[in-house]
């Protein structure tokens, strides 16, 4: 029984040991080593956002062409000044009704004065405007028979006086000078409307002149061999000139002569 008791105290001393070891309220408890999970492939990262450009301009409208032609505006301002002068007012209507793309944007106009004679010809008012600002200073720079060209075509303006006193243009004077003036038109009152079938012509320096009647063309001279009595002249031969032959009459009076001879000499053989 000795031994069994003591296999039976070893057995328990062996179980009390193992229990106070393991007892999990005694139990140290180690750190385990960190786990580490596999490596999972990181999400692709997401392309470089690229900054929204801004939409391109459109680009800018090409600059306009300087203006060629007068403006409706520049036709009021002229007419406000003709109406102030107050002796102009028989062409405000017409500068009203005017086109402004019929007129340059530089341009000098003359402008006749009231008791000028009434407009009825449509080429009168072209005729009327230089296509460039002259104001008086530049039209004095001028020479007497110098031409400033106009809108009507092939025909000019002729200066005929240059003195700043006596300024004509087509015979015309100058009786208000620079009533309207910008950097692009000037306006010069005038005496009289301008003729351009007078002055207009540039090979015709001076006012036309009545055309003298043609004298009747002298009468040709007689053929030769025409018989003219003795005595007998021709109007317009002159003196000089070879007289028609006379000698054609003598063979004639021999063919008469010798007719009768044979008319006698056949009677008579007959008798």
């Amino acid at each position: 029984m000795a031994p069994n008791h003591n296999s039976s105290l070893s057995l328990l001393i062996f179980l009390m040991t193992a229990l106070t070891v393991f007892n999990p309220l005694t139990v140290t408890a180690f750190p385990s080593p960190p786990t580490t999970s596999p490596p999972f492939p990181s999400p692709p990262s997401p392309p470089p956002s690229r900054k929204s450009s801004p939409a391109p301009h459109p680009p800018p409208p090409p600059p306009s062409p300087p203006a060629t032609r007068a403006t409706a505006q520049q036709l009021n301002n002229i007419v406000d000044a003709l109406i102030g002068s107050g002796d102009f007012g028989s062409w405000v209507n017409i500068i009203t009704s005017a086109n402004p793309l019929s007129l340059p944007l530089s341009a000098t106009i003359f402008m006749p004065q009231n008791d000028a004679v009434g407009i009825t010809d449509p080429l009168l008012f072209p005729y009327h405007v230089v296509p460039q600002r002259l104001t008086f200073a530049d039209l004095q720079l001028f020479k007497t028979q110098s031409r400033l060209p106009t809108l009507l075509p092939g025909k000019s303006i002729l200066i005929t006086n240059n003195s700043r006193s006596n300024f004509t243009v087509d015979n015309s004077p100058i009786t208000q000078p620079d009533v309207y003036v910008t950097t692009t038109i000037a306006v010069h009152g005038v005496a009289g409307i301008l003729e351009y079938s007078v002055y207009g012509d540039e090979l015709d320096l001076m006012p036309k002149q009545q055309q003298q009647q043609q004298s009747p063309a002298p009468p040709s001279p007689p053929g030769p061999g025409l018989f003219l009595p003795a005595g007998v002249t021709i109007p317009g031969l002159k003196s000089g000139a070879t007289r028609p032959c006379l000698g054609v009459q003598f063979p004639i009076g021999l063919m008469v002569a010798c007719a009768v001879l044979v008319f006698r000499n056949q009677r008579n053989y007959i008798w």
